[in-house]
């Protein structure tokens, strides 16, 4: 068995993001650099694809079709448009997107209205270069004009699937695991927002495995979630995946980015990438003295054995296993 550690720079937006109307205009810069750890300078010669990186992750909440009307959240123009309202400057929009993809909140959104409509989109657990890809790719591209869906998108979607085979595997792997992360969170924030979080326990209940097993099917590979604190005793991480856990969890506790990894094996490969929490986990997985009692009591009935609950933000659920042929 081999293994092999590898950093990736990771994804997507599901975005409703930062900052307060009240900061002096002068010092917005000032500000994100000194409450972010994440680089803004230059753009690096290599980062890794931002319209990729938007595909696999975020295209399914924020519609790349500014006419979509359908949403689960803002369209990807409205976030541009929101950025770019309060940070012009490359470098401020570029760290802006950054500071609130490491870390989701209520206090730091900046589409507040977004917010109270859809909800607080899910912690994506992104490494820096990743988000800043996706940064770049959103201020250097004009994805808020009109022509940019019917013209640009169409050729972009042609590119990267020409590029397919040149992925890695720990790429490949986190595609496949975010695209599976971006259907069930699409699906889950509908539920939320039309019905409440009660209706979203129900709901993951009946339909999160079926979501898991078709992306397996689209994507020929198993994917699952496993945790050292299951909710459903089928997501109980074995010993080597709780090693993995225990590993992800040192990282995240240093301060330091979690670095995914793959193992190989005689025919296949695996790929494991972190679950973190934010606000929007703790209405089911929180302090038990924090959710809804009605949510409580349903999470109780249908997971008699539920260990998943008492986690705060920012720390480590689960992960995701991707197993791929080489």
């Amino acid at each position: 068995m081999k293994r092999s550690w590898i950093v990736i720079t990771l994804l997507g937006l599901l975005i409703v993001s930062c900052s307060d109307s009240s900061v002096n205009e002068e010092n917005i810069h000032t500000e994100i650099v000194a409450n972010t750890n994440i680089d803004t300078l230059d753009e690096p010669e290599e980062l890794p694809d931002g319209f990729q990186l938007l595909a696999s992750t975020c295209f399914a909440c924020h519609s790349p079709n500014s006419n979509n009307e359908f949403n689960v959240a803002p369209t990807i123009a409205e976030v541009k448009t929101a950025y770019l309202k309060k940070f012009n400057a490359e470098v401020d929009f570029v760290a802006a997107i950054q500071r609130f993809l490491a870390n989701p909140n209520n206090e730091t959104a900046l589409m507040t209205d977004a917010v109270t409509l859809y909800g607080l989109m899910p912690q994506m657990s992104l490494q820096s270069s990743q988000s800043k890809a996706v940064a770049f790719y959103l201020y250097q591209n004009n994805v808020e004009g009109a022509a940019w869906y019917t013209n640009e998108y169409p050729k972009e979607q042609k590119r990267i699937l020409a590029n397919s085979e040149n992925k890695s595997d720990v790429d490949r792997g986190f595609e496949y695991a975010m695209a599976t992360k971006s259907v069930l969170g699409k699906n889950l924030k509908g539920k939320i927002n039309s019905e409440g979080t009660l209706a979203a326990v129900n709901f993951c209940n009946l339909n999160a495995i079926h979501f898991t097993d078709s992306m397996s099917v689209e994507y020929n590979a198993e994917i699952k979630r496993v945790s050292d604190k299951p909710r459903n005793a089928n997501n109980q991480a074995n010993d080597q995946e709780l090693e993995i856990i225990h590993d992800f969890k040192a990282q995240l506790a240093n301060g330091e980015e979690i670095v995914p990894i793959t193992i190989e094996e005689e025919e296949n490969v695996f790929g494991y990438y972190p679950i973190v929490t934010n606000d929007m986990c703790l209405k089911c997985h929180g302090d038990p003295a924090n959710i809804e009692e009605e949510t409580h009591s349903k999470i109780q009935l249908l997971y008699p054995q539920d260990k998943a609950i008492g986690y705060a933000t920012n720390q480590l659920r689960g992960i995701w296993v991707v197993e791929m042929l080489k």
